[in-house]
């Protein structure tokens, strides 16, 4: 996240499914990063988006497609 509040945990979705959460260190207004590595998925398309979660809601990024072809 590069402005606004931070968010003190993200969630991320795989195809509609929550395959990650983890716990952040607020320190606004810096901005903050998550790195997550996905490896060994079958051939075709998926997709990826995050939430950012603070005391004041959630928020959720784009929806991000990545087409996996070998």
């Amino acid at each position: 996240m590069w402005w606004g509040t931070n968010g003190t945990e993200y969630r991320l979705y795989e195809n509609g499914v929550l395959i990650e959460t983890k716990a952040l260190t607020a320190n606004s207004p810096n901005a903050q990063q998550a790195v997550k590595s996905i490896t060994g998925r079958a051939k075709g398309e998926y997709e990826y988006r995050v939430e950012l979660v603070n005391a004041a809601g959630t928020t959720s990024s784009n929806v991000l497609k990545v087409m996996v072809t070998k």
